[in-house]
């Protein structure tokens, strides 16, 4: 059996990024920098980071000098790097609500100036209804118009958080940079200048050319062929073991299979040959989606009479349900009838020159595996009154669902390649009372009668509770969200039966993973941003898990 282990999975979305690893990331929000207004910069041409920025960070807020984004596409900040080196910029942006404010990241190179520019997410509301009855459910639209309900109001712009660095060493002296601006005009009427069909024959924007835009099928046969000879044959450096792990410090127990050990007092992934292993990964790896085209055809190019896409017309991988996977379909004509294979191949290849050692959740299957992966299994998750994306661990048919789901992959129970598997992505845990309350309120679920049996077995006696609650239900049945929060007996007593509720939940999951993958690590459940801070959880889930698992969205 594989020790109970806490290290700490951070995946980044914003780059899809996934990274196995014990690591203190740096939360824009924790960083003291140096504040500074906007009516102070605004007529300042070039400003050194330094002169203003500890450390390369800064904080502009809009207190008083207001900036409104409203008619603009990009929020704009010019950049000037007179450095040798890369320069990262990540920027925070909004109106104070975390969850709503914006963060990007920019690279600028060397010795350049640049206006480096953000796209601003718009409301439903703000965009043109032509638009939305040509893209319903979209969120892109053309010419650079994005629709997003996580957005901030425009017109109330408070802060932009600035930090600038580099992977070397660099001299903040040397980078500048300008009032923040709006730029490129926001006109919710431009779709009636928009080229028609808007997608070419490859799935390109045909209103705009750009560096690397794909002009024919030949392009794509070069592109494929040159594919093959960078990475068909490619393989990790020498420093790398047979799975990726470091192969240049000393060589601990070799079990066949991933697994933890503290080192020096800190943990570490082992790899199956028992090298240290420090799991850099992509999310999502090898895979394109289909774009729907069923009833809005006339937005796309006619492919009646493409030739690669009537050889492949019964081909589902390219097209399924009305619509189109312009991402196979280019891969068949960059590679021909056995381009599955190749772009296996190619992708598995692209891993190992660049040192990529993790297939991250949700990449393609491996027909053979010769880079580590991991796996992700889920079950339906429910709503729980007002807490949604979660999921009742009471229930008879989740630990069957999670039993059946774990099993249809029991042929990777002995694959020394799985680096271990993901249960769940993103359950909604809420804060330490929300879902207790929200079970007070439900009449009949498997939650409700574990609820009024956990106080029934605290308290034997409804008159014993009542006395405890200064409440007056009936019997156990009767309990109701009408209770008094502020006595401090009762939020302990629903704080205890979330404990129960959580460890429930990883207890669940931990004996049922282990029947199908007793050798494997179970990952966790890949808390996202706004439960990964409860302590509650975090602690049930360092008790039955062998990795914590968290996906981080603000992190800059």
């Amino acid at each position: 059996m594989v020790g109970k282990k806490l290290i700490m999975v951070f995946s980044i979305n914003k780059i899809s990024y996934s990274a196995l690893l014990l690591v203190s990331m740096l939360l824009i929000n924790n960083v003291h920098g140096a504040k500074y207004s906007s009516c102070d910069i605004s007529t300042v041409k070039w400003l050194s980071i330094n002169d203003i920025g500890k450390d390369g960070y800064i904080e502009i807020d809009y207190n008083n000098c207001k900036l409104n984004l409203t008619g603009y596409r990009y929020l704009a900040i010019p950049i000037k790097n007179n450095s040798n080196e890369n320069l990262l910029i990540d920027a925070l942006w909004g109106n104070g609500k975390k969850w709503l404010d914006f963060n990007a990241r920019y690279i600028l190179e060397p010795n350049s100036i640049d206006t480096i520019k953000y796209l601003i997410h718009r409301r439903k509301e703000d965009i043109d209804n032509d638009w939305l009855n040509h893209f319903p459910n979209a969120r892109g639209f053309p010419k650079g118009v994005h629709q997003h309900w996580r957005t901030i109001n425009l017109e109330e712009l408070k802060y932009i958080h600035l930090r600038f660095s580099s992977n070397k060493k660099i001299d903040f002296n040397n980078i500048f940079f300008t009032a923040p601006i709006g730029n490129s005009k926001y006109d919710p009427l431009q779709f009636q200048s928009q080229e028609i069909p808007i997608l070419d024959n490859m799935g390109q924007y045909n209103s705009s050319s750009w560096d690397g835009k794909v002009e024919d099928v030949d392009q794509l046969n070069k592109e494929g062929e040159i594919d093959k000879q960078l990475y068909l044959k490619a393989t990790f450096n020498q420093t790398y073991s047979k799975f990726g792990g470091y192969n240049k410090t000393e060589k601990h127990n070799a079990t066949g299979f991933f697994r933890t050990q503290i080192i020096d007092e800190k943990w570490w992934l082992i790899d199956p040959e028992g090298y240290k292993f420090w799991s850099t990964g992509i999310t999502g790896a090898g895979k394109g989606n289909a774009t729907k085209i069923l009833n809005k055809e006339f937005l796309f190019t006619d492919l009646s009479n493409d030739k690669e896409a009537s050889i492949n017309l019964q081909n589902k991988k390219v097209f399924k349900r009305g619509g189109v996977n312009y991402y196979n379909l280019n891969l068949f004509r960059k590679y021909g009838n056995d381009w599955e294979n190749i772009h296996e191949q190619v992708t598995i290849g692209r891993y190992k020159k660049w040192s990529i050692n993790t297939f991250g959740a949700w990449s393609l299957a491996q027909k053979n595996p010769s880079i580590p992966y991991t796996l992700i299994v889920s079950t339906k998750k429910i709503n729980i009154g007002n807490v949604e994306h979660t999921i009742d661990p009471f229930d008879s048919n989740f630990k069957i669902d999670l039993k059946n789901s774990l099993l249809t992959h029991k042929n990777k129970t002995n694959d020394p390649w799985l680096l271990g598997v993901f249960v769940h992505n993103e359950i909604h845990w809420g804060k330490n009372l929300e879902i207790p309350i929200e079970i007070l309120k439900l009449k009949e679920s498997a939650c409700r009668q574990a609820l009024e049996s956990f106080f029934e077995n605290k308290y034997i006696s409804i008159d014993k509770m009542n006395q405890v609650w200064s409440s007056s239900f009936i019997n156990f049945g009767d309990i109701n969200s009408k209770i008094d929060l502020k006595n401090i007996k009762v939020r302990n007593d629903l704080k205890d039966f979330f404990k129960f509720y959580v460890d429930t939940y990883f207890l669940t999951v931990d004996r049922e993973f282990r029947k199908v993958f007793p050798n494997h690590l179970y990952l966790g459940c890949r808390f996202y941003e706004k439960t990964h801070g409860n302590k509650i959880v975090r602690e049930s889930a360092a008790k039955f898990c062998d990795v914590l698992s968290i996906t981080h969205i603000n992190i800059l």
